[in-house]
């Protein structure tokens, strides 16, 4: 991955070939390593005024997304989301502190304009709502808790109900006189302004709205709209005649204090997000990034400083020997989730380019399908040698029947998000297994041929409870409706991987008890007492389980004295322990081949880079 210099207009300012492009000097460019990232300047010119803010590791490359992170307008402070936490510190480095969230899940930052409130908006708490935290306290309340319900009158003069928990992006006016949200219900967008206080609503604008911003050059409302299937920035949302400015863009746009420079995305050919810049008095516009992953979600302190969030997330399919040792890639393309093929001479997973927020942006329409590579490879693969499922929705973790007779795999195909069933040599032929999914898992199969496992939730909750469909492999027709397993002592907490003895009379769970603790169980199908074989601490959410093929063994990912994901196992009985891999990189979904003492795991580095663009 590496950083073009700063893109200037006029083609003898642009970085390169032996001038450097400088006007004022012909030495020759000069490579500089700045915290992994490579940066070309001129010999005799000063670095680009890049800053590295803060480093924020993803711990898993399932169910995470890019942490959000945003700058406070006086330049002081950085907020930004760890998984399920809240963080402040000083732009310049020094103490943080965690804040006491009032949710499970954060999914919005913003700051109030005197830069003394932080705001978020919080899901899964006792409801979902904004919350304000004051900067010098660790504890937020709810925001406008008197404005429980509110109506609104739209453009067809219907009356629409609508609750504070239904406002996204709310942004503050300069002087924080006023406060605006969008509201999305149905195929409907409307913009809301508020007093600062709550009180007052009003509609303002409806159109597709896709993010908010203050434009304090005409102290209007501006934001990326979206009309007949093309893309604009639009500079005054409450104008129907205003020039909307064409553009790719995705995510948040920002202004400059004086209101003269629009900081925003623009997609490039590689459907990655460039940060770019335009005069809006001049109407020239300026490239400022060109990494190999998005740079995005600009913000902008009142000196003119810029922070930026790039992100960086890769992934592949690597095997180990089930003893430890040299470490075998086997893909060098952007795959996850290996599952092995019954003979055990190929490996299923998932492929494709998501994470990319162009992408993420039509969740679940994303790009991930369903490949093949032979597992005995002199080299990695750098494509699939087989692709079984290329279809326009998520599709994951998918397992073989035992007579191969048949494929079922996770899918949000047609508006699912459920178990899915198709003959093994027609991907057109798919069909749904299971219902009414949430989050729905990877389906396995009992070597019997007889049952297929899976976890899903069905509510935002996201707690994920075992069930299992009875199945004929041979017509591939449902002998069993889906019907939810509940082993004794495990009513409560959330299932996150299944595995199969090779009885099929048992089957061996990753169950989740908190969000820092986990537990590995064996459980009857008969509904009699099951045994815990394994407790152990980790923070990666659904990082998956595997069983060797004589049963004595577990493989589980839990994170090793450095903090780094690794490939441990358990022996059935709980009593011996052992660590498999020992890089420095971290893994994930392991599993064991049916036919050898080999565990294959996902390898990703996942991680959002924030950087500051100084003046």
């Amino acid at each position: 991955m590496g950083l073009n210099p700063p893109l200037k207009g006029g083609d003898d300012s642009q970085l390169g070939g032996e001038s450097g492009g400088c006007n004022h000097c012909t030495m020759k460019t000069t490579l500089i390593l700045l915290s992994g990232i490579l940066i070309i300047t001129d010999a005799f010119s000063q670095a680009p005024p890049l800053q590295l803010v803060a480093t924020i590791r993803q711990k898993g490359p399932v169910a995470y997304r890019d942490p959000i992170g945003v700058m406070s307008p006086d330049g002081q402070w950085f907020a930004y989301t760890d998984l399920r936490k809240i963080f402040i510190r000083p732009i310049a480095g020094g103490a943080t502190k965690e804040l006491k969230k009032n949710g499970a899940f954060i999914r919005y930052l913003t700051w109030t304009p005197d830069s003394k409130n932080l705001i978020t908006y919080e899901l899964g708490g006792k409801s979902e709502t904004w919350y304000s935290y004051p900067i010098d306290e660790t504890t937020g309340t709810a925001i406008w808790p008197e404005l429980d319900s509110f109506n609104i009158i739209n453009s067809e003069g219907e009356t629409i109900a609508l609750t504070r928990h239904d406002l996204k992006n709310l942004t503050w006016s300069k002087k924080g006189e006023a406060v605006a949200g969008i509201a999305k219900m149905g195929t409907s967008t409307y913009l809301i302004e508020f007093e600062s206080d709550g009180k007052n609503p009003s509609l303002i604008g409806e159109a597709q709205i896709e993010t908010l911003a203050w434009n304090p050059g005409i102290g209007k409302w501006a934001g990326i709209v979206v009309e007949n299937d093309q893309r604009y920035i639009d500079l005054n949302l409450t104008h129907d005649t205003n020039e909307l400015i064409p553009a790719n863009s995705y995510g948040e746009i920002a202004f400059s204090a004086d209101g003269n420079t629009l900081y925003f995305t623009e997609g490039n050919d590689r459907g990655v997000l460039d940060l770019w810049k335009k005069d809006l008095h001049a109407k020239e516009k300026e490239q400022l990034t060109s990494f190999s992953r998005d740079s995005y979600s600009p913000s902008v302190a009142v000196d003119g400083s810029v922070m930026f969030k790039l992100q960086d997330y890769r992934i592949f399919i690597a095997k180990v020997s089930g003893d430890g040792g040299p470490i075998q890639t086997i893909t060098s393309f952007q795959s996850e989730i290996p599952y092995w093929h019954p003979s055990g001479e190929e490996i299923s997973f998932t492929y494709g380019t998501w994470r990319r927020v162009m992408d993420d942006t039509n969740y679940p329409d994303i790009a991930q399908n369903l490949g093949v590579v032979a597992t005995d490879r002199i080299s990695p693969a750098d494509e699939p040698e087989q692709t079984i499922r290329a279809s326009y929705s998520e599709d994951q973790g998918m397992s073989w029947s035992p007579n191969l007779k048949w494929i079922t795999f996770h899918t949000h195909a047609d508006g699912t998000d459920d178990i899915w069933l198709m003959p093994a040599d027609d991907a057109s032929k798919g069909k749904p297994l299971s219902k009414g999914g949430y989050e729905t898992g990877w389906p396995r199969w009992s070597p019997d041929g007889k049952w297929i496992v899976c976890n899903t939730a069905y509510s935002s909750d996201r707690i994920n409870k075992l069930f299992l469909i009875g199945i004929d492999q041979e017509s591939g027709k449902i002998t069993s409706a889906q019907k939810q397993l509940i082993p004794k002592g495990l009513e409560a907490g959330s299932f996150t991987d299944s595995q199969w003895t090779s009885n099929s009379k048992n089957l061996v769970i990753e169950y989740v008890v908190d969000e820092n603790h986990k537990e590995i169980h064996m459980i009857p199908l008969d509904g009699g007492e099951g045994k815990l074989i394994h407790s152990f601490e980790s923070d990666q959410l659904y990082s998956g389980i595997g069983l060797s093929n004589d049963d004595k063994w577990v493989a589980y990912i839990a994170p090793d004295d450095n903090g780094n994901f690794q490939v441990w196992k358990v022996s059935i009985d709980g009593k011996e322990v052992k660590q498999v891999t020992f890089d420095p990189t971290d893994k994930a979904h392991p599993v064991y081949s049916p036919t050898k003492d080999e565990i294959a795991f996902s390898v990703f580095n996942y991680q959002s880079i924030f950087w500051m663009l100084k003046p």
